[in-house]
């Protein structure tokens, strides 16, 4: 392929990259998510940036734009790990090794552009030459790209514990994750992890000019409208005010798990005192919690409440929030995420087993039930009964 189709090609990519980023920057409104999911977008795209100044050979005239542009790229990992965090509504941990690792990265890229800068003219012009040339392609380059897969992947794979740690929490306080955008976060993950794979397998197989001229700017501008347009999909691109909500949503869990409750206070501060490794309740209290829970759902049906968590279920019940959610754990075999929506599901079988058209609307037996989606519902539905809500009508 000739060098002019590699440079229209990377300036094309670049130039979409730009308008995909600035889509989220120049919001109304705009909360840091957003800026942070822009940043994540822009930043492969100033290496394509950077391939049309070493390919129209202005990087003869500008030689430390390559040093420049392979820092940047090596920030791409704490983007998203950044990202994972504010989503969770979590502030960044500084003890995280990755940031060090990152760093020890950065600093061997300013290294290798300070040793540049030393090296003579003839050296420097055989050094850019062999960004052309597999057979004596700079050594550097090679240590840089490696430092930047392996510091990804660490942050990628980080972000991911991360969030399916917060997931198992969320299952136990919640009843609908969607309010703490869970799944999106996860197949984002998931899809940043397999681009980083499969970049892995590209140049270990391929020249490094055909991964780097044309399909890793390929594969990036794919991604990034995938991004993007599951972003949207999923009501993730926040205003402020929606931020606070999510923001409002983590903060509840937190007060859950630090037993703020103030009905939890008393057995907090007895828990500190007979330093308790592990949360219990005798056979009694687990019983007398259990009837408890039984007579409220029969009597009340909180479960058909699209906005309840456990602390207002346990409040209702004037109990503390870990020793119903110990008595549910115990005596239900489910998180409150599981044992809210089995009661939902239970409600829509009674629906639809005497299913009227005339006085029920198919699309709306959802939101009487207390989910908030239909695909929640459905996805429910499905655990609980092997079948979707069609099928079962029919099988009724």
């Amino acid at each position: 392929m000739k060098t002019e189709f590699f440079i229209f090609y990377n300036l094309f990519v670049f130039v979409n990259i730009l308008i995909l980023s600035s889509i989220l920057i120049f919001r109304f409104n705009n909360p840091k998510t957003n800026i942070i999911l822009a940043l994540i977008i822009l930043c492969p795209g100033l290496n394509f940036f950077n391939n049309i100044i070493i390919l129209s050979d202005h990087i003869f005239t500008y030689p430390y734009s390559l040093f420049i542009f392979q820092g940047t790229a090596l920030t791409y990992g704490f983007l998203v790990y950044w990202y994972t965090k504010s989503m969770l509504g979590q502030s960044i941990s500084w003890k995280n090794p990755w940031h060090y690792f990152t760093l020890l990265a950065i600093l061997c890229d300013i290294w290798f552009g300070i040793e540049f800068f030393y090296l003579t003219p003839e050296a420097k012009q055989e050094y850019l030459n062999c960004l052309f040339d597999k057979a004596c392609y700079p050594w550097q380059m090679d240590v840089i790209n490696g430092f930047a897969v392996v510091s990804w992947m660490g942050y990628f794979m980080n972000s991911l514990l991360i969030t399916l740690k917060y997931e198992k929490s969320a299952k136990g306080f919640f009843s609908d994750l969607e309010k703490v955008n869970i799944s999106y976060l996860k197949n984002f993950l998931k899809l940043v992890i397999i681009l980083n794979f499969i970049l892995i397998i590209l140049y270990s197989t391929l020249q490094t000019r055909y991964v780097e001229y044309i399909f890793i700017p390929s594969i990036v501008l794919v991604v990034n409208i995938f991004f993007l347009f599951y972003a949207f999909h999923k009501n993730t691109v926040f205003n402020r005010q929606q931020y606070c909500n999510l923001l409002s949503n983590g903060a509840s869990l937190e007060k859950y798990k630090a037993m703020e409750d103030p009905l939890c206070q008393e057995i907090k501060e007895l828990n500190k005192e007979s330093k308790q490794k592990k949360y219990s309740l005798s056979e009694i209290e687990i019983n007398e919690n259990y009837n408890k829970i039984l007579s409220f759902l029969e009597q009340q049906k909180p479960y058909l409440d699209p906005s309840i968590n456990l602390t207002k279920f346990s409040s209702a019940l004037n109990a503390c929030s870990h020793n119903i959610s110990l008595t549910i754990n115990t005596k239900f075999n489910m998180n409150f995420f599981d044992f809210i929506n089995y009661y939902r599901i239970e409600e829509a079988k009674q629906i639809l087993k005497n299913f009227d058209s005339n006085k029920y609307s198919f699309d709306t037996i959802y939101s009487e039930c207390g989910f908030n989606s239909k695909s929640a519902f459905y996805r429910a539905f499905k655990k609980f009964t092997g079948t979707t809500p069609t099928e079962y009508i029919k099988q009724s």
